[in-house]
């Protein structure tokens, strides 16, 4: 605080930053003399006055990021389901340990947390895996009057060309042919034909029941998932996602053999189990075990790192887009509501389906 002498009169003055600009502001109150007992009452009355403005700000200045996640896991609690919120509250407490858990988020900077996040020297993939949750978080705590915008500012790591990146997600039909024929274990090799030719998402495989084969009608009912998180059955990620999944004359004549294995197999094993895909006991397969088998042999087949369960799901969008299914008949088959990597996939494949289309007309004569 500082006195201005105006006239006769004194203005005791001070400053404040403002929070929307900021800038700083000034604040005064006139006093008659100065004196030390007026100095005194007029910066309780200026503090006064800079409390009144600083709380018309929209962000508390108290708040931490950790008392943001809190909030925001409690409010996904209530509309979301549980394997959903486990993950993301897992990411974020990654995340949090990184920037800060006592951060206040009044102080945030998309600079600072890019900063936080490159000093970890993770990979793009898992920097960008972390960008996408907290900017959600961020995003929520702004529209609730708990953040600064800073979302909007925080830009993903560029990573592989557009190109790169779906070819990377799906195999071609000649790959799909090489994996399978490499493949030793049957069950492993019968469960990767499946998903490559329905769609199915390896947690609905895990959870598909004897009585979901409906080989007679060719239908495949999808209506539980198994949760790799909570380690359970239960309903589909979206209401999207319960639906019935036409068998094609490729996978039809698998089913069955499906169905007559799954027999065999329980009296060989001596157990009673209902699951289509099942272990040795009659329980789940294991994810883990299946996705270690086929990164393993992704690596030793097609000298490809990055063959996992969901690369069989986007290999079905691929396979169909090629043979001119449409748009929306595979989203309906693979349970999507809207996705962009389906649609990416989809548009590559049937981009290059043009280009050959057109190498084959180019040189046709016929005159």
């Amino acid at each position: 605080m500082w006195i201005e002498q105006r006239g006769e009169k004194y203005l005791a003055v001070d400053r404040y930053k403002d929070f929307m600009t900021g800038k700083w502001k000034r604040v005064s109150v006139a006093i008659d003399k100065d004196t030390q007992q007026a100095r005194n009452k007029a910066q309780r009355t200026l503090q006064a006055k800079i409390d009144a403005l600083r709380q018309q700000d929209p962000v508390p200045q108290d708040i931490t990021l950790k008392m943001v996640k809190e909030s925001y896991i409690n409010y996904q609690t209530k509309i979301y389901k549980q394997s959903t919120v486990h993950r993301n509250d897992n990411i974020l407490n990654i995340v949090l340990r990184i920037i800060g858990p006592d951060t206040l988020c009044s102080r945030l900077s998309a600079g600072s947390i890019m900063k936080a996040l490159l000093e970890t020297d993770k990979g793009t993939t898992t920097i960008n895996t972390y960008l996408t949750r907290l900017k959600a978080m961020l995003r929520w705590a702004y529209q609730n009057d708990m953040c600064p915008e800073i979302s909007s500012k925080l830009k993903k790591l560029p990573d592989k060309s557009e190109r790169e990146k779906i070819q990377d997600k799906f195999l071609e039909r000649d790959e799909l042919k090489q994996l399978l024929d490499g493949l030793t274990e049957k069950h492993w090799k019968n469960l990767t034909q499946f998903l490559a030719l329905s769609g199915l998402r390896i947690g609905e495989a895990q959870a598909l029941r004897l009585s979901d084969l409906d080989t007679k009608n060719r239908l495949i009912h999808v209506r539980l998932t198994f949760s790799q998180v909570v380690k359970g059955v239960t309903t589909p990620k979206t209401t999207d996602s319960v639906r019935d999944v036409y068998m094609q004359d490729e996978l039809l004549p698998l089913c069955r053999k499906l169905l007559t294995g799954a027999k065999r197999k329980a009296l060989e094993y001596g157990y009673k189990s209902d699951l289509v895909f099942c272990d040795e006991d009659g329980g789940v397969i294991s994810y883990d075990a299946y996705n270690k088998y086929l990164k393993e042999n992704g690596i030793r087949i097609l000298n490809r790192n990055n063959i996992t369960t969901h690369v069989m799901r986007h290999t079905m969008t691929s396979l169909f887009a090629e043979a001119g299914v449409s748009l929306e008949v595979i989203s309906r088959r693979l349970g999507h509501h809207d996705s962009k990597i389906t649609k990416d996939i989809y548009y590559h494949v049937t981009k290059i389906q043009r280009k050959k289309d057109h190498e084959a007309v180019r040189k046709i004569s016929i005159l």
